[in-house]
């Protein structure tokens, strides 16, 4: 689990959830399945391989403390919009401006988790958008490696 800059928000991987529940950290789910793992499968409850896309929790559910998003991690930016963005930066923003810590996670803490956090700051003018990507990376989060569905999803939107 990492700290992005001097915010209290943290990025990290599937294997930390508990440790951020435990300390009452709000939490943000950008792992749309894994066995034994929380995901936006286990809390909406579709089976195979894919949530029904008629669902009302298609793209996201969220709840008193936390926010499960169906994310797929692609190389198509298509699997990410704004309809499913837009709801999860606008919890981070809202659970931050109580004081409250919040844990964003993925699978490996690698391309979603991290990419959330840098449209957060890209949303609310933390970073630069000049050589956002290489900033975040070199300063904020050195593992960040995004596929191409996150990474153009935030060209598009904000670069």
């Amino acid at each position: 689990m990492l700290k992005i800059g001097n915010l209290d928000l943290y990025v990290g991987t599937k294997e930390e959830y508990s440790v951020a529940k435990s300390q009452g950290m709000r939490i943000v789910c950008a792992l749309n399945r894994a066995g034994g793992f929380v995901t936006h499968q286990s809390v909406v409850g579709w089976t195979g391989r894919g949530c029904d896309p008629n669902h009302p929790n298609y793209l996201f559910k969220e709840t008193g403390d936390a926010i499960y998003l169906n994310m797929i991690d692609g190389e198509d930016s298509k699997y990410v919009n704004d309809a499913m963005i837009d709801p999860a930066l606008n919890f981070i923003k809202s659970n931050l401006d109580q004081g409250d810590s919040v844990f964003v996670y993925c699978s490996l803490g690698e391309s979603r988790s991290p990419s959330i956090a840098l449209m957060y700051m890209l949303e609310n003018n933390l970073i630069s958008k000049d050589n956002a990507v290489e900033e975040f990376k070199k300063q904020y989060y050195p593992a960040y490696s995004p596929k191409f569905g996150n990474l153009g999803y935030i060209q598009r939107r904000w670069l």
